[in-house]
């Protein structure tokens, strides 16, 4: 596959918004109240920062557009697995050593409930994506030739992936005016 500059441009600048991301989350911007503009400038500078992820799932969507379902294909999430099992296994081991740790039966338990490291969220979602990539390129090439049949999967994939969303943004606490 030819090298697309747009999707590194898309990835620089999603790990850009990750970094800054983690900046307001750690500098205390999540405990401050909003009382004034400045603060709801922020507020949006963060509504923008927050789409590191999604930017992430669109470059490799984008990248893994031609995928198909094979024993090859399926076999490909074990290095992944095995990487996150070591990770998690590592992890918990230095908490232990620290006297933050949990038991063993519990860190194994936490490794199959994504539960031993705080970042194991990702693991779950990346493992769940990668697995339902052939079936979204098999729906998504099924009936081309269906007037409106991409607007239309495009349309109920958002509105089952961003209403619960929407609906979040109206929920905000912690604002006066």
């Amino acid at each position: 596959m030819k090298r697309n500059s747009s999707i590194d441009l898309m990835k620089s600048c999603a790990i850009f918004f990750v970094i800054s991301v983690h900046f307001l989350l750690n500098s205390g911007f999540y405990d401050m109240t909003i009382h004034s503009t400045l603060a709801i400038f922020w507020i949006g500078i963060r509504t923008i920062l927050i789409t590191c992820v999604p930017l992430f799932l669109v470059a490799t969507g984008f990248l893994m557009n031609r995928k198909e379902l094979s024993a090859q294909y399926v076999l490909g999430i074990v290095p992944v697995i095995i990487s996150y099992i070591g990770i998690s296994l590592l992890v918990w081991g230095v908490l232990s050593l620290v006297g933050k740790g949990s038991d063993f039966s519990t860190a194994i338990n936490g490794i199959f409930d994504y539960s031993t490291d705080s970042y194991s969220w990702y693991v779950e979602m990346y493992l769940g994506l990668y697995l339902f990539i052939p079936l979204l390129n098999i729906i998504w090439n099924y009936k081309k030739e269906i007037k409106n049949y991409h607007l239309y999967i495009v349309f109920i994939a958002s509105l089952l992936t961003f209403l619960l969303t929407l609906s979040q943004v109206f929920r905000v606490t912690n604002v006066e005016f």
